[in-house]
Protein backbone atom coordinates (compact mmCIF):
# COMPACT_ATOMS: atom_id res chain seq x y z
CA UNK A 1 0.00 0.00 0.00
CA UNK A 2 1.43 3.42 -1.18
CA UNK A 3 1.02 6.49 0.80
CA UNK A 4 2.99 9.10 -0.56
CA UNK A 5 4.28 10.41 -3.93
CA UNK A 6 7.55 10.18 -5.17
CA UNK A 7 9.34 13.90 -6.03
CA UNK A 8 9.06 13.08 -9.68
CA UNK A 9 5.57 12.89 -9.60
CA UNK A 10 5.52 16.18 -7.80
CA UNK A 11 7.78 17.48 -10.06
CA UNK A 12 5.75 16.93 -13.30
CA UNK A 13 2.77 17.96 -11.44
CA UNK A 14 3.76 21.23 -10.58
CA UNK A 15 5.57 21.80 -14.18
CA UNK A 16 2.07 20.67 -15.87
CA UNK A 17 0.27 23.10 -13.23
CA UNK A 18 2.73 26.26 -14.12
CA UNK A 19 2.42 25.40 -18.07
CA UNK A 20 -1.44 25.60 -18.01
CA UNK A 21 -1.28 29.24 -15.90
CA UNK A 22 1.16 30.17 -18.06
CA UNK A 23 -1.10 29.78 -21.17
CA UNK A 24 -4.57 30.81 -19.00
CA UNK A 25 -3.52 34.12 -17.15
CA UNK A 26 -2.71 35.95 -19.89
CA UNK A 27 -6.35 35.30 -21.53
CA UNK A 28 -7.76 36.10 -18.08
CA UNK A 29 -6.14 39.28 -17.52
CA UNK A 30 -7.32 40.69 -21.07
CA UNK A 31 -11.01 39.24 -20.66
CA UNK A 32 -10.97 41.25 -17.34
CA UNK A 33 -9.98 44.33 -18.83
CA UNK A 34 -12.24 43.87 -21.67
CA UNK A 35 -14.95 43.35 -19.22
CA UNK A 36 -14.00 46.09 -16.98
CA UNK A 37 -13.83 48.50 -20.42
CA UNK A 38 -17.56 47.56 -21.26
CA UNK A 39 -18.62 48.47 -17.44
CA UNK A 40 -17.03 51.94 -18.00
CA UNK A 41 -19.31 52.37 -21.47
CA UNK A 42 -22.31 50.91 -19.86
CA UNK A 43 -22.20 53.54 -16.76
CA UNK A 44 -21.35 56.40 -19.31
CA UNK A 45 -24.51 55.28 -21.86
CA UNK A 46 -26.60 55.28 -18.80
CA UNK A 47 -25.65 58.42 -17.46
CA UNK A 48 -26.58 60.17 -21.12
CA UNK A 49 -29.89 58.14 -21.19
CA UNK A 50 -30.73 58.92 -17.37
CA UNK A 51 -30.22 62.99 -18.59
CA UNK A 52 -32.30 62.63 -21.28
CA UNK A 53 -34.81 60.89 -19.32
CA UNK A 54 -34.77 63.14 -16.89
CA UNK A 55 -35.19 65.84 -19.13
CA UNK A 56 -38.27 64.06 -20.66
CA UNK A 57 -39.63 63.56 -17.22
CA UNK A 58 -39.13 66.99 -15.60
CA UNK A 59 -39.59 69.16 -18.85
CA UNK A 60 -36.68 70.82 -18.09
CA UNK A 61 -33.12 71.70 -19.66
CA UNK A 62 -31.01 68.32 -18.26
CA UNK A 63 -26.97 68.45 -18.55
CA UNK A 64 -24.61 65.31 -18.76
CA UNK A 65 -21.22 66.99 -17.87
CA UNK A 66 -17.97 65.37 -17.94
CA UNK A 67 -14.85 66.17 -16.06
CA UNK A 68 -11.46 64.46 -17.81
CA UNK A 69 -9.30 65.31 -15.23
CA UNK A 70 -11.14 63.43 -12.29
CA UNK A 71 -12.88 61.05 -14.86
CA UNK A 72 -16.24 61.77 -13.55
CA UNK A 73 -19.60 62.21 -15.42
CA UNK A 74 -22.33 63.98 -13.32
CA UNK A 75 -25.89 64.39 -14.78
CA UNK A 76 -28.34 67.46 -13.63
CA UNK A 77 -31.42 68.81 -14.23
CA UNK A 78 -33.35 72.13 -13.15
CA UNK A 79 -30.39 72.49 -10.62
CA UNK A 80 -30.69 68.99 -8.86
CA UNK A 81 -27.75 66.60 -9.17
CA UNK A 82 -29.29 63.43 -9.96
CA UNK A 83 -26.02 61.15 -10.37
CA UNK A 84 -22.66 61.47 -10.08
CA UNK A 85 -19.82 58.57 -11.09
CA UNK A 86 -16.20 58.48 -10.89
CA UNK A 87 -16.21 56.29 -14.02
CA UNK A 88 -11.83 56.51 -14.31
CA UNK A 89 -11.60 55.20 -9.63
CA UNK A 90 -14.38 52.54 -10.48
CA UNK A 91 -13.39 50.68 -13.86
CA UNK A 92 -9.58 51.88 -13.96
CA UNK A 93 -10.28 53.65 -17.30
CA UNK A 94 -9.01 57.26 -18.71
CA UNK A 95 -11.89 59.29 -19.75
CA UNK A 96 -11.68 61.97 -22.93
CA UNK A 97 -14.66 64.03 -24.33
CA UNK A 98 -14.46 66.06 -27.18
CA UNK A 99 -16.85 69.03 -25.68
CA UNK A 100 -17.63 69.27 -21.95
CA UNK A 101 -20.73 68.47 -21.68
CA UNK A 102 -24.31 67.47 -23.79
CA UNK A 103 -27.24 69.08 -23.06
CA UNK A 104 -30.78 67.89 -23.47
CA UNK A 105 -33.82 70.34 -23.73
CA UNK A 106 -37.28 69.40 -22.27
CA UNK A 107 -38.45 67.46 -25.61
CA UNK A 108 -35.13 64.87 -25.17
CA UNK A 109 -33.30 66.12 -28.00
CA UNK A 110 -29.50 66.93 -27.54
CA UNK A 111 -29.10 71.07 -28.29
CA UNK A 112 -25.68 72.23 -29.49
CA UNK A 113 -24.07 72.25 -32.83
CA UNK A 114 -22.35 69.31 -33.15
CA UNK A 115 -21.30 65.52 -32.23
CA UNK A 116 -20.10 64.94 -29.15
CA UNK A 117 -17.27 62.08 -28.96
CA UNK A 118 -16.08 60.56 -25.12
CA UNK A 119 -13.12 57.98 -25.86
CA UNK A 120 -12.82 55.31 -22.86
CA UNK A 121 -9.44 53.51 -22.74
CA UNK A 122 -7.91 50.66 -20.10
CA UNK A 123 -4.54 49.73 -21.87
CA UNK A 124 -4.09 49.79 -25.70
CA UNK A 125 -8.15 49.25 -25.71
CA UNK A 126 -10.01 52.06 -26.57
CA UNK A 127 -14.01 52.46 -26.87
CA UNK A 128 -16.24 55.16 -27.97
CA UNK A 129 -19.90 56.77 -27.22
CA UNK A 130 -20.71 59.38 -29.70
CA UNK A 131 -23.67 61.19 -29.34
CA UNK A 132 -25.56 62.99 -32.06
CA UNK A 133 -26.40 66.40 -32.13
CA UNK A 134 -29.89 65.43 -32.32
CA UNK A 135 -29.26 62.96 -29.04
CA UNK A 136 -28.97 59.71 -30.73
CA UNK A 137 -26.09 57.35 -28.61
CA UNK A 138 -23.72 55.07 -30.00
CA UNK A 139 -20.84 53.41 -28.74
CA UNK A 140 -17.95 51.43 -30.23
CA UNK A 141 -15.50 48.45 -29.24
Amino acid sequence: MRRAHTLPELVLTLALLALVAAIAVPSLVNTTARWRLRAAVADVVNALVLAREAALARGAVASFVVDGVRGEVTVTCAGDTIARRAISALHGVTLVASGDSVRYAPDGLATGVSNTTLLIARGPRIDSVVVSRLGRIRWTE
